[in-house]
C-alpha cells in the first residue's frame, strides 16, 4: 500500500531501538566479529544522540518492530485527539479533529495536511463531529454551538440548563444529551473532559523529548479514591436531552447514582447508552435508554461474581453492538464483550494478560479490533511488555460435530458465544507514559488507527496504518 504524501525519504525511528545495556561487551575472535557487534549497537547509540529531539524526528516512519507505518499527524506540542468514544471525523470521514492551546485543527489523515479552523481557548469542550453534516459541535459560554469546518462560522444552538453538561450528539444532529447535577449552577463548560480552554503545563528544562514525556491527565495518584467519593456522594443527577432546534430540555431519568459516559447510537437517533460511574467492581455500569421520555434504562451487563467488572463501553459503527471491557474477575480473566442491542446476542472474545488494553475499538466492518496496551500501575495489572498499540484478529471457537447429529438445546441462542484474539503488534509504545491514555480508534475507512502519545516527549496525535507497509 502506498504511503501518505508526507512520508520522509528516510526511515529512522530512534526511540523504538532497544535500550543500550548497562555494559556492552564485545567479545571478538577476529575483526569480522568485532565489526558485526559494532553494527549491532550503532542503532542504540543513535537513539541516545542529542540530535534526537522531538522536532528533529521524521513525521513518518516504519516501526522496526512491527513493519507498520506510523505517522505523526500533529505538529503543535500538546495536541490531543478526542476521547475514543467521541466521533471526530469530518468531510466524509477524511479529516480528524485535534485540539491544542490555539484552538481546533483538522488534519487529513491520508495526507497529513493541517488546517486551523478555530482560534482561541474560550471553549470548554469539543463534543464531537456531527455524523450527518460533519459540523463540529462544542460548548462555549454555556451554549451548545456548531462550527462549520468549511466556512469557519460558529453558531449558537441551545443554552444548557443550570448544572447541565452534555457529552454526545445524536445521529441526525437534533439532540444533545448529558446530565444535570443538583447544586451546580451555570459555568460547567467542560462537560467532564479537557478541551482547548486549558493550556498545557510549562515544559521541563531542555523540553520534552524521547524518554522525557509530557505527562497526561488521564491517570493520576488518588484517581480511584476520587471515583469512590463520587459514587458515595449520592448526588442528585438527571439524565436529559437538549433539543438543538428549539432549546427544549427533556428530563429522562433521575438518579442518586453517578451518571456518566453518555453516547448516542451512531445510527439510531432515539437510542443512547450511559454508565453508572464509580469503582467498576461496585457498579452495574452499562445501560441503554430510549429518549422518548417514557422508557426506563435497560442494564446491558449484570455482574454475577465478586470483583466482576464491565467498563469502557463503546458503540460499533453500524449501531448494532455495544462493546466493552469485561473481567471475570477483575485483573484475572479478560474479555472484550459484545452485546447486540436489537437481538440480545452476546459474543465475548478472551484475552491474555499481555493483550489487555485500557481501551478497545472495533473496525467499521466489524472484522478487527484494536487495543492501546497498558503498563503496571495504570488501571490494570499489565506486565511491562504490554506497551503496544495492538491489532486483534477475532476468531470464534469452533464446536465439535456430534454423531448422530443432536439438535442444540432450545436456549442455545441465549448463551454467550466465545472466541479469542490473534494479536498483531502495530506500534511499540516503550517510551509512552500511560498517564496519557492513547485512546485508539479506527478511521471511518478502517485503514488507520488514530491515537495520541507522548512517546516522543510532547503529547502529539498519531496514526498507524492497519495494513503492513509494502
Amino acid at each position: 500500500m502506498a504511503g501518505p504524501a508526507f512520508v520522509s525519504p528516510h526511515n529512522p525511528c530512534p526511540m523504538n531501538h532497544p535500550d543500550l545495556p548497562q555494559e556492552t561487551r564485545i567479545v571478538a575472535t577476529g575483526r569480522a566479529a568485532a565489526v558485526k557487534n559494532i553494527f549491532r549497537i550503532l542503532p542504540a547509540l543513535a537513539a541516545l544522540a542529542p540530535a534526537a529531539r522531538a522536532e528533529d524526528l521524521p513525521r513518518s516512519w516504519i516501526d522496526p518492530d512491527t513493519g507498520h507505518r506510523v505517522v505523526q499527524l500533529s505538529t503543535e506540542p500538546g495536541t490531543n485527539s478526542l476521547y475514543f468514544t467521541q466521533f471526530a471525523y469530518t468531510n466524509g470521514g477524511t479529516r480528524l479533529i485535534m485540539t491544542n492551546r490555539n484552538g481546533i485543527d483538522l488534519v487529513t489523515v491520508s495526507m497529513g495536511e493541517i488546517e486551523h479552523v478555530y482560534q482561541g481557548r474560550d471553549i470548554g469542550r469539543v463534543i464531537q463531529a456531527g455524523r450527518k453534516t460533519g459540523r463540529i459541535f462544542l460548548i462555549k459560554n454555556d451554549y451548545v454551538c456548531v462550527l462549520d469546518p468549511d466556512t469557519k462560522v460558529l453558531t449558537q444552538l441551545a443554552k444548557l440548563p443550570p448544572g447541565g453538561a452534555v457529552a454526545t450528539i445524536n445521529s441526525d444532529e437534533t439532540l444533545a444529551a448529558g446530565a444535570i447535577t443538583a447544586g451546580e449552577g451555570e459555568g460547567r463548560r467542560s462537560g467532564g473532559r479537557r478541551g482547548p480552554a486549558e493550556a498545557p503545563p510549562a515544559p521541563p528544562p531542555g523540553g520534552y523529548r524521547p524518554g522525557v514525556p509530557q505527562e497526561g491527565r488521564d491517570d493520576y495518584p488518588g484517581k480511584m479514591n476520587m471515583m469512590t467519593r463520587g459514587l458515595a456522594a449520592h448526588r442528585q443527577m438527571t439524565l436529559f436531552t437538549l433539543n438543538l432546534q428549539t432549546g427544549e430540555v427533556k428530563e429522562l431519568f433521575h438518579s442518586t447514582d453517578w451518571l456518566n459516559h453518555f453516547q448516542f447510537s451512531p445510527t439510531d437517533p432515539t437510542l443512547m447508552s450511559f454508565s453508572h460511574e464509580g469503582p467498576w467492581w461496585l457498579v452495574d455500569r452499562v445501560c441503554l435508554l430510549r429518549t422518548d421520555g417514557h422508557s426506563q434504562p435497560m442494564l446491558v451487563h449484570q455482574r454475577t461474581m465478586k470483583m466482576e467488572i464491565a467498563n469502557h463501553e463503546y458503540w460499533s459503527a453500524d449501531g448494532q453492538w455495544i462493546c466493552y471491557d469485561c473481567e471475570t474477575p477483575m485483573n484475572e480473566v479478560f474479555w472484550v464483550a459484545n452485546y447486540n442491542v436489537y437481538t440480545g446476542e452476546r459474543v465475548w472474545y478472551h484475552l491474555t494478560l499481555d493483550q489487555w488494553s485500557i481501551h478497545y475499538n472495533r473496525s467499521p466492518d466489524g472484522t478487527l479490533y484494536s487495543g492501546d496496551g497498558g503498563e503496571p500501575g495504570h488501571l490494570g495489572p499489565q506486565p511491562p511488555h504490554s506497551k503496544w498499540m495492538y491489532l486483534f484478529h477475532p476468531e470464534l471457537v469452533s464446536y465439535p460435530t456430534l454423531t448422530p447429529n443432536i439438535p442444540p438445546p432450545a436456549d442455545q441462542d441465549k448463551m454467550i458465544q466465545v472466541g479469542t484474539f490473534r494479536t498483531e503488534p502495530l506500534v511499540n509504545l516503550a517510551n509512552h507514559s500511560y498517564s496519557l491514555e492513547p485512546n485508539g480508534n479506527f478511521t471511518p475507512d478502517g485503514k488507520w488507527i488514530v491515537f495520541r502519545s507522548n512517546m516522543r516527549g510532547p503529547i502529539q496525535v498519531y496514526a498507524v496504518e492497519v495494513a503492513k507497509a509494502q
